[in-house]
């Protein structure tokens, strides 16, 4: 199972882009905070108003080199949860054409405070909540 979250994405100037679900335990690391959002799910024309794409790519888990466009520092990711929002964190957005889910990397994770407590029932805490709360995954 993975553990599913709900966040909030909005252009670095304030501007909404959409809320998603998003995984946040695939596998997705990166030196910066980095969002993967489907082609299908994103009007990219409001990306290329605040960053200008450039080309890249990442290795898939089965070591395939999947094409992806980046917007350097374009949004700002809030996690939402049932009581409470985290964020914002300052985040490249990663567009890509063959991906189905919203997916964040290990640093975005790190920087909105998520602690995973167990990937396989979804449940999970904010940092400051670690042995006091759990919350389940959508």
């Amino acid at each position: 199972m993975v553990l599913k979250v709900r966040i909030k994405v909005e252009r670095i100037d304030g501007l909404p882009i959409g809320e998603y679900t998003a995984i946040v335990n695939s596998g997705f690391s990166g030196r910066k905070c980095e969002v993967l959002i489907p082609g299908s799910l994103i009007n990219v024309n409001l990306l290329s108003q605040v960053s200008n794409p450039a080309p890249t790519s990442k290795l898939s888990g089965g070591g395939t080199s999947i094409p992806l466009i980046r917007y350097s520092d374009a949004v700002n990711v809030y996690i939402i949860g049932d009581d409470r929002v985290e964020g914002p964190v300052k985040s490249d957005v990663l567009i890509s054409d063959r991906a189905k889910y919203v997916l964040l990397n290990d640093k975005l994770t790190s920087m909105l405070k998520i602690v995973i407590i167990d990937p396989s029932e979804g449940l999970w805490c904010f940092r400051d909540e670690l042995g006091v709360r759990f919350r389940r995954g959508i």
